[in-house]
């Protein structure tokens, strides 16, 4: 009995870690040193809005609406409902900047985002110079401040929605961010940001 109680425990684990999704990660990381510094790709606090907007389903014929703001705190405030009408089901803000590309330092590993969510999940996503295709990976919000890390090598490549055949995000110049909610449900989301780093 305690052997296929193990056993089915395992599997239960498999299935969870299967789904893509990042972790929080804590300071036993060994891959990824939390403590360390991140360089700063955006910081919501020092540089406003900029050029963030909004993306929905709407540019595909859906019904979702989703706002951006900056808050008094200097916070990203990003909030809204996913609609499955017309079959829609995402809401995003996002920042391109392909004059002026963000590089990696060489020694980093993920990403941060500095954030408290509502619970819900949400997917990070990049874009290189190399290709139409994206590099996210979904991570799960506790509803409290929270410093969430994802691994560059966890981060896979899909376009439009499905997998893309090349290799994981490896670091390369990033041209385009996106933070987006779609977890197949309508739902009303809110989720405020502070920054977005790499460690």
């Amino acid at each position: 009995m305690k052997i296929l109680l193990v056993f089915t425990i395992f599997i239960a684990s498999c299935i969870f870690h299967s789904d893509n999704k990042a972790d929080t990660f804590s300071g036993n990381q060994k891959e990824i040193n939390t403590s360390s510094e991140p360089k700063m790709l955006y910081d919501f606090t020092v540089q406003g809005k900029g050029n963030w907007r909004t993306e929905d389903d709407v540019v595909m014929g859906g019904r979702s609406d989703s706002q951006l703001k900056i808050t008094e705190e200097r916070l990203a405030h990003f909030s809204g409902r996913v609609s499955l009408e017309n079959n829609g089901g995402f809401c995003s803000i996002h920042q391109t900047v392909e004059d002026e590309p963000y590089t990696m330092k060489d020694s980093a590993l993920a990403f941060e985002i500095r954030l408290k969510g509502d619970g819900k999940a949400y997917n990070f996503r990049v874009r290189t110079p190399n290709g139409r295709h994206s590099y996210g990976y979904t991570f799960d919000t506790s509803g409290a401040w929270e410093t969430i890390s994802i691994p560059f090598e966890k981060m896979q490549a899909t376009y439009h929605g499905r997998q893309v055949n090349v290799p994981n995000y490896a670091g390369e110049p990033v041209v385009e961010v996106q933070l987006l909610i779609g977890n197949k449900k309508e739902q009303n989301f809110e989720i405020l940001v502070e920054h977005i780093g790499v460690i």
